[in-house]
């Protein structure tokens, strides 16, 4: 299951803080600027791959920081920009160590 969140750069240090949990760490998140994957939007996209507990417990520890979970045609435009942007990665990867 995948999640995607918009948040502003005025929160960014309130949501840094709760990503520094060791759950977070544990389930694996990635952070762009939206400018990075095409977004008009000005802020941050957290995007998360997990199973729906996890994905259910990350958003109540982000409650209140004032992050936006993307829904529709705008999450899957994101989902697939940090999906391509991983396999871009692992075949890079692949052409390092291939």
């Amino acid at each position: 299951m995948e999640s995607v969140y918009f948040y502003e750069d005025k929160v960014s240090k309130d949501v840094a803080k709760v990503l520094e949990d060791d759950f977070f760490k544990r389930i694996g998140y990635t952070v762009r600027e939206c400018r990075l994957l095409g977004s008009e939007r000005k802020g941050y996209f957290l995007y998360i791959k997990s199973n729906s507990e996890s994905i259910d417990r990350a958003e109540e520890m982000l409650e209140g920081c004032g992050i936006e979970k993307l829904m529709g045609e705008e999450k899957k435009i994101v989902t697939e920009a940090f999906v391509a942007e991983e396999e871009n990665a692992a075949s890079g990867m692949g052409m390092i160590f291939g």
